[in-house]
């Protein structure tokens, strides 16, 4: 039997969190002064989106 963790222990799901706050705050016109919203946006698309796959395949439990 696989073993259980939860949730907010999960580095895949803290990336995506992460990328949808940033998105939230992009199109809201909360992002830092200086910092485009296309650009902001791009890199942490790339990011997290490369993050989610590497820890999701790396991941030792499932998350219940």
């Amino acid at each position: 039997m696989d073993d259980l963790k939860p949730w907010w222990t999960s580095k895949a799901i803290w990336t995506g969190l992460i990328g949808s706050a940033w998105g939230v705050a992009g199109a809201l016109g909360l992002l830092p002064e200086g910092l485009s919203q296309a650009d902001v946006l791009t890199v942490v698309l790339a990011i997290t989106g490369i993050g989610g796959v590497v820890f999701r395949k790396t991941a030792k439990a499932r998350i219940g």
